[in-house]
């Protein structure tokens, strides 16, 4: 492209031509990175319009989050081949951080409509829904006491979230394993969960559920089993496979273990 090379720009029009301060100008000239085309007999620094277009691309590569001496190594002796490397760099990393932020969106998400759906839950009942199969990222089983005391489920939550690779704002559940629901031990956790958006090996079915809501400390969530259990019978239904728990409303929410609600899923089917 040909330019008057007549035309010069003081450093301040220069700056302002961008948008920028004189400050970067002077800073990029400091760091070898973009200098001026010459000084005046007074002193004064100027730039010309053949630099505008070199400048542009310059700023265009600083918004692609471009490090200084990717820049200062590739504006002393730009090519094609480098522009290239450059360039499929930067889309990797670009694909890095967009498959992040879908995470904390999906997270974020799940937040959300998990905090709605305690809002506008029907306490204390179980009531009868159709769920779709999920797929589960599950933890290693705990241990085989009788009750799992909230020290042990900690503990679980925090090694399983590291073995797994989990963000640390990903919702962790529990499931208390079939033979645990007909012995009535509803204190001891099998595993934790987190829902997963990829086909994992473990697969919570779906088909017909009894979903049960319990607002209070988590202490009493055992005997909200017994009055889903008891309810889930006079419906006409017997609980089949693992129980899931989902923690709407703890500790992360609230102060108040009164307004704790904790959701219970366990598939069911017709006496």
């Amino acid at each position: 492209m040909m330019h008057n090379k007549n035309i010069t720009y003081s450093t301040g029009e220069f700056a302002r031509h961008f948008g920028i301060k004189k400050d970067t100008l002077f800073y990029y000239d400091k760091i070898g990175l973009f200098s001026p085309a010459g000084i005046k007999n007074n002193g004064y620094r100027y730039y010309t319009a053949s630099q505008i277009v070199p400048f542009r691309t310059l700023l265009s590569f600083r918004r692609l989050n471009l490090s200084i001496k990717t820049l200062r190594d590739y504006f002393q002796d730009p090519s094609p081949a480098k522009l290239s490397a450059i360039s499929t760099q930067q889309l990797e990393k670009l694909k890095a951080e967009m498959e992040k932020l879908a995470q904390i969106q999906n997270h974020l998400t799940q937040i959300s409509e998990s905090l709605q759906e305690a809002l506008n839950a029907e306490c204390e009942k179980a009531q009868i829904r159709q769920l779709l199969p999920t797929y589960l990222i599950c933890s290693k089983q705990m241990d085989d006491s009788q009750e799992t005391s909230e020290q042990q489920w900690e503990e679980a939550q925090d090694s399983f979230i590291l073995s797994s690779d989990l963000s640390g704002i990903t919702r962790i559940h529990s499931i208390i394993a079939e033979s645990d629901l007909k012995s009535g031990n509803f204190d001891h956790i099998h595993c934790l969960y987190a829902e997963s958006s990829i086909s994992t090996e473990h697969l919570r079915e779906g088909g017909a559920y009894a979903v049960y809501y319990h607002k209070g400390p988590y202490k009493n969530v055992k005997f909200a089993y017994r009055k889903m259990l008891s309810q889930i019978e006079a419906l006409g239904y017997v609980p089949i496979g693992d129980a899931y728990e989902e923690y709407l409303i703890a500790e992360t929410a609230t102060k108040k273990e009164e307004e704790y609600i904790t959701k219970i899923m366990v598939r069911i089917q017709r006496i």
